[in-house]
């Protein structure tokens, strides 16, 4: 079972936060949590409300898309990236299954204690959001990307 950490770090500069200051990286860490899976456990399971941002501290992610008749392996997700973005703006089920593949550490936060963050940084906060939105549309266009390879087949 998920194990939350009570650390005293902030979050390192990794992924969306290579360029966020020290002290906004604070301010952000004390809104959320740290939380540790072991391998094979469940972070975010599909169909299933969720309303949460992680950031994979260390370890990796699995993604999979289960459908009634198989699973389709979506791909890692690595330190410093990013995981429930879609259900953390929208407030929206989860649209994969996502396990650690190896035991992880990842942090996480809620969309209130975001709000919360944004209202104490807004620079960093914009910054962040701004991150959240290029990796959204790099995911978007590397799944165009395959569809568009798949068609072609």
């Amino acid at each position: 079972m998920a194990e939350i950490i009570e650390l005293s770090e902030i979050l390192p500069p990794l992924g969306i936060l290579t360029h966020v200051t020290p002290g906004s990286r604070a301010a952000l860490t004390d809104g959320g949590e740290f939380v540790s899976y072991a391998k094979g456990e469940a972070v975010l399971e599909q169909g299933q409300p969720t309303s949460h941002l992680f950031i994979v501290v260390s370890g990796e992610l699995n993604v999979v898309l289960r459908s009634p008749e198989q699973l389709v392996p979506l791909g890692y997700i690595h330190e410093g990236e990013t995981v429930g973005e879609m259900g953390f703006l929208e407030e929206v089920e989860a649209s994969a299954f996502v396990a650690a593949a190896v035991p992880s550490k990842v942090w996480r936060i809620s969309k209130q204690g975001f709000e919360t963050f944004l209202t104490k940084s807004p620079v960093a906060g914009n910054d962040i959001l701004k991150e959240i939105v290029m990796l959204l549309s790099r995911r978007a266009r590397k799944g165009h990307e395959r569809l568009t390879e798949a068609v072609e087949e």
